[in-house]
This record gives structure tokens, C-alpha cells and sequence, in this order.
């Protein structure tokens, strides 16, 4: 947004990215109003495995259980979706995540859950960096952006060697997005792409095939509202207790 040239006609972010859009001026409002974005589909994060090593679909229990199931993890490096996964993973129901978190006791136990696992984690920042441990068999199981497992599939030769990943629908946490127009376009411009955006409605919908074929997929849906509100406290705290990165 600070580009002579804009980079973007439009970008999709989370809510809570678009919350701070909006605030920071640094995104057109949506004609005149205080909204600055229009609904853009889902990103998904699910728990993901080598289907060659692990036969059934595991949990996100099952994700902490290196006895039975002994191999690397890999996680994101960062707080939001990971500590939500920690706090599943210790058996909090889907519907007490957030009231967990809000307190100081409940970040603890997040932390403390991911404390048990880190000597397997792998971290992943990006979502090509998950992409690359599928490719390389570098975990047994890893949450992963549901995109990353489609593309890795769409990749793969065929045959025998197809994907060995395949995304669970279980659990899986999903947010929200929505387009916005930065707001170094010029109002023309972003009058334009508006109009474009509504009638064409672009959507991300980025579940793939559910694995098994018949279990009804269940949403834990992140909380945009929580991560505005204790977002940038937690991804501190979580940067400087797991540095340094697992290489």
C-alpha cells in the first residue's frame, strides 16, 4: 500500500488481518462504510499423514502419540491454529477453545502440550514449506493447509508413488477470508475490481476429497475476534519460547 505502483488490485486475508486493514487505513472501505472487505471462501488447516506408514485416520491425540505412532510432526510456527491444535490434542472440546486460551491458565496448558511434543516437531512457516515436507516424507503427520495437500497430490507422479499424503476432516480449523483493495489504487480502480469481485464472486474452497470418503467433516472455525484481541501478545510469546527453530 505504500507502493507508487500498486503490486495488487486485491488481496485475500483473514478477518483478523482485515480488522487491521481497516483500522490502518491501509485497505479501501467497501462504498462508504466501516466494512473493508467482501467474503472470499475458506482457508483450512487439517491434520495430515503418510497414508504408506499410517493406515487409519489419526486424531490430533493420536498427532501427540510418538509411542504408538513414532515419527516427526510437523506444525506451524506460529500461535494462531497451533496453540488451538495443542489445547484439541489435550482434549479440550472444540466449543471451550477460545474461553480456554482467554486465560493466562489455558495458554499454559497449550504450551505445556507442545513443550511434550517438541523434540519431533518440524516447524513449517509458509505454506510451500509444508508443501516440501509432504514431498519429502520429512514428518508422519503434520497440520497442513488443505491447498498444500491438493497441490502435493496434483503433483506427484501417478501410479504407486501418488501422493502419500492425504488430509483428514476431522477437527479441521477453518478461517474465514475476504478480499480487499489496498488502498494505493486509485478509487476508479477499486470501484472497478469491487464490481468485478461481486460478480464473479471468486471463493477459495479449499477442502479436498474427505478421507475416509464417509466421515462428515467437522469445523473448528478460528476465531478472528480472539486473534484480533490476543493475537500479537501470544505470537510473541510463542516466537520466544520455541527459538531456536527446528532446522
Amino acid at each position: 500500500m505504500q507502493a507508487t505502483k500498486p503490486a495488487w488490485m486485491a488481496v485475500l486475508v483473514t478477518g483478523t488481518q482485515l480488522t487491521q486493514a481497516c483500522e490502518g487505513k491501509w485497505v479501501h472501505p467497501i462504498d462508504n462504510t466501516s466494512t473493508c472487505g467482501i467474503p472470499g471462501g475458506v482457508s483450512d488447516v487439517a491434520l495430515t499423514w503418510d497414508r504408506s506408514r499410517l493406515t487409519t485416520a489419526p486424531s490430533w491425540q493420536d498427532f501427540w502419540d510418538v509411542a504408538r505412532h513414532p515419527g516427526r510432526r510437523g506444525l506451524h510456527f506460529g500461535a494462531r491454529t497451533t496453540l488451538e491444535i495443542a489445547l484439541l490434542a489435550d482434549g479440550v472440546a472444540p466449543q471451550n477453545i477460545y474461553a480456554t486460551l482467554s486465560t493466562p491458565a489455558g495458554v499454559e496448558r497449550a504450551f505445556r502440550r507442545l513443550d511434550l511434543l517438541r523434540p519431533y516437531i518440524v516447524w513449517w512457516e509458509t505454506p510451500a514449506d509444508a508443501a516440501r515436507i509432504m514431498e519429502q516424507s520429512g514428518a508422519l503427520m503434520l497440520s497442513a493447509p488443505a491447498t498444500e495437500v491438493t497441490s502435493v497430490s496434483a503433483r506427484a507422479p501417478s501410479g504407486p508413488a501418488t501422493s502419500l499424503f492425504v488430509a483428514g476432516t476431522q477437527n479441521v480449523l477453518r478461517s474465514p477470508l475476504f478480499w480487499a483493495i489496498p488502498i494505493n489504487v486509485s478509487a476508479e480502480s477499486a470501484h472497478r475490481t469491487l464490481e468485478q469481485l461481486r460478480m464473479h464472486a471468486p471463493h477459495l474452497e479449499d477442502m479436498p476429497t474427505p478421507v475416509p470418503p464417509e466421515a462428515a467433516p467437522t469445523f473448528l472455525t478460528v476465531s478472528d475476534t480472539f486473534w484480533s484481541l490476543h493475537g500479537d501478545a501470544l505470537e510473541q510469546q510463542f516466537a520466544a519460547h520455541f527459538v531456536p527453530r527446528t532446522p
